[in-house]
């Protein structure tokens, strides 16, 4: 029975590899089920990132399946997939892409934190510990690679790699917005730039905008959710394989 159930897992580990190969070493022509339309909205990139959910009615939304990351240490206490999609809408307008993603998410996990000190902190007088160390809160991303030639190939979706960096636009609901590059796993890195985004929570909803630039079509994009209730931080959180812009 052990040998069986063995050898089922292997197959099982072989199908994800070629799946994630797949989505590495990139295609001519994404399945239909993989492309995201994209509208020119008549409305302004302002109302689209401020107006609110309301603002994207007439935007036609794609329901995305979201991955759930294995565990990444041996402490990790094991995680349901309690968020299994999320719900994108993309507009053009004012020469930015607009993103907007949804989730379903039980509890808001967010608060307010003391303001960081401007002095780095290898020139302080003294480092203190957290003592909020138990504190993991929501949060979304949508990365897509820095080199959107026609026709490259897709980087990898663990953040890309030293040919095929990535971009990462990256909202915390406790943090704000941040732009973070990487180039492959374990390199993700702040780049101290940040970027227009706003999230809201209602009736058990987020709802997250981010302004991007005016990705061409071809683009291949993918999206993160962190769910802070189920301690995810860093990589571990759920994701969605590449999906390309129309």
């Amino acid at each position: 029975m052990r040998t069986r159930q063995l050898v089922i897992l292997g197959v099982g580990h072989l199908l994800f590899c070629s799946a994630m190969w797949a989505q590495g070493a990139g295609a001519a022509k994404p399945a239909a089920g993989q492309s995201l339309s994209v509208v020119a909205s008549p409305s302004t990139a302002d109302n689209l990132l401020n107006g609110g959910p309301a603002a994207w009615n007439q935007v036609a939304v794609k329901h995305i399946g979201l991955n759930r990351t294995p565990p990444l240490y041996d402490t990790d206490e094991p995680a349901a997939l309690e968020i299994p999609a999320v719900d994108v809408r993309l507009a053009r307008a004012g020469g930015k892409l607009l993103v907007q993603l949804s989730w379903r998410d039980a509890t808001p996990d967010a608060v307010t934190l003391p303001e960081v000190p401007n002095t780095p902190p290898e020139t302080r007088f003294r480092k203190v510990q957290t003592e909020a160390d138990d504190r993991f809160f929501d949060a979304a991303a949508v990365m897509f690679p820095v080199k959107g030639e026609a026709g490259a190939i897709t980087p990898s979706l663990q953040m890309g790699d030293a040919e095929h960096p990535v971009d990462i636009y990256y909202w915390n609901a406790t943090r704000g917005a941040m732009l973070m590059q990487a180039q492959g796993r374990s390199t993700t890195r702040r780049t101290g730039q940040s970027f227009p985004a706003t999230g809201t929570y209602q009736n058990g909803q987020w709802s997250v905008t981010f302004e991007l630039p005016d990705l061409p079509s071809g683009t291949p994009v993918a999206f993160a959710v962190w769910n802070g209730s189920q301690k995810d931080r860093d990589g571990r959180k759920y994701f969605s394989v590449w999906q390309v812009l129309e």
